[in-house]
């Protein structure tokens, strides 16, 4: 199942058999990927066992900024994308809370009453967000709705379930893409560092200086030849290697 489309209605329950299955392949999802195939993966699961919704997404909010980082079902990403331009909604107090919040679009009283306008324009008749909290900065919420009718109990009681799973599922995945920014970064570093050591040994060979002299005058030339630091050193150093001066 792709974004975009919308399941069919299946009334049954899922068999506990293919529950258990769905939160082990969660469990088991690679966190070597990019954070919207990972999620929107984690929307397909989600669609395997969650009965009777029609389309849902995964908000996930970061810096302050809201998003659907997956969604099944155009309505889904409409409802969701409406709440985001308004900066409230059932959604993103469901994501920054950690709350779940239900709603039965045709006794909603005055509780969002342009979303249950716009929802109900579109078909909606019920939908539920449960907030996934992830991280210090990053936090999301698993986003169900209904064309067909109210909510089952159960279903949503497993949305619980499910909604406990993908949160922890989906702090690795922000651990990871974390740990392997900050190895790429530390990499980075530790490379500009070496050809900056580099670079400071050719200098006090050449010019008779310390350490300190040679980097002074390093840094010198990359302000006024206006270039970064490290390709600076680079430049020299590779100038160094085929005999050039300067």
């Amino acid at each position: 199942m792709t974004a975009g489309t919308t399941r069919p209605l299946e009334d049954e329950p899922a068999p506990a058999e293919d529950v258990a299955l769905v939160l082990a392949e969660l469990g088991r999802l690679p966190l070597d990927q990019p954070l919207g195939q990972y999620l929107q993966r984690v929307a397909d699961l989600a669609a395997t066992v969650l009965r009777g919704v029609e389309a849902l997404s995964v908000t996930l909010v970061e810096d302050g900024r809201a998003r659907s980082a997956a969604f099944i079902g155009s309505v889904a990403a409409a409802l969701d994308e409406r709440q985001y331009d308004a900066g409230f909604g059932p959604c993103l107090d469901a994501a920054v809370s950690g709350e779940v919040v239900l709603l039965d679009l045709d006794d909603l009283g005055d509780l969002y009453p342009d979303f249950a306008r716009e929802a109900r324009r579109q078909g909606v008749v019920a939908a539920a967000s449960l907030g996934l909290p992830v991280a210090q900065r990053v936090v999301g919420a698993l986003n169900l709705y209904s064309t067909s009718g109210a909510l089952d109990p159960d279903v949503v009681e497993l949305a619980r379930t499910f909604g406990s799973y993908a949160a922890v599922a989906l702090a690795n995945a922000s651990l990871y893409g974390s740990t392997a920014r900050l190895a790429a970064q530390m990499e980075e570093a530790m490379s500009s560092r070496a050809v900056i050591e580099q670079a400071k040994g050719v200098l006090m060979a050449r010019l008779a200086v310390d350490a300190d002299e040679a980097f002074a005058h390093l840094s010198r030339t990359s302000q006024r030849t206006n270039t970064k630091l490290r390709q600076t050193a680079a430049d020299l150093v590779d100038r160094a290697r085929r005999g050039e001066a300067g």
